[in-house]
């Protein structure tokens, strides 16, 4: 299989992924809504006003995973698997001696037709080490050597 069809299903699997989180954020947020509703409606008091602070919080806090979600999103949006460079960049599909690695966001294993994938942020300790490297560069993460054997 070529790999631009192998990037393809990996993208894919990510944004399924992502899209999948990012629901699961909404739903919670609509429900802290109709809970904050709810808790509006109901008696004043101590308990009330606590009740209303840690949904309050709960709300905040979903919103922010929310925009770290969006923002994944948008890295994945950016990938642009069909150019060709030298080195590795955004999109990537690095080969080593030690694994397979797609230089996308930080999702882990993705499984292709039995082979395992790992997405990678360019922002993790192994993304950064990666990203530049040529093929041949090798690079050392926890206590193993790296190899570069392909770039696609």
């Amino acid at each position: 299989m070529s790999s631009k069809k192998i990037k393809e299903h990996l993208l894919l699997s990510c944004e399924q992924q992502i899209m999948q989180k990012y629901t699961i954020v909404q739903d919670k947020i609509k429900g802290i809504v109709s809970s904050l509703d709810d808790a509006t409606k109901s008696s004043a008091g101590d308990k009330h006003q606590t009740a209303r602070a840690m949904l309050q919080l709960d709300r905040e806090q979903a919103g922010e995973r929310l925009a770290e979600i969006e923002k994944t999103l948008e890295v994945l949006h950016k990938i642009n698997f069909t150019k060709k460079a030298p080195h590795a960049h955004l999109g990537s599909l690095v080969t080593t001696n030690n694994g397979l690695f797609f230089l996308s966001i930080s999702l882990g294993v993705v499984t292709h037709q039995n082979t395992p994938y790992y997405c990678i942020g360019l922002q993790t300790p192994i993304g950064k080490l990666l990203f530049g490297k040529q093929v041949g560069d090798s690079f050392c993460f926890r206590e193993a050597t790296y190899q570069i054997k392909a770039i696609e």
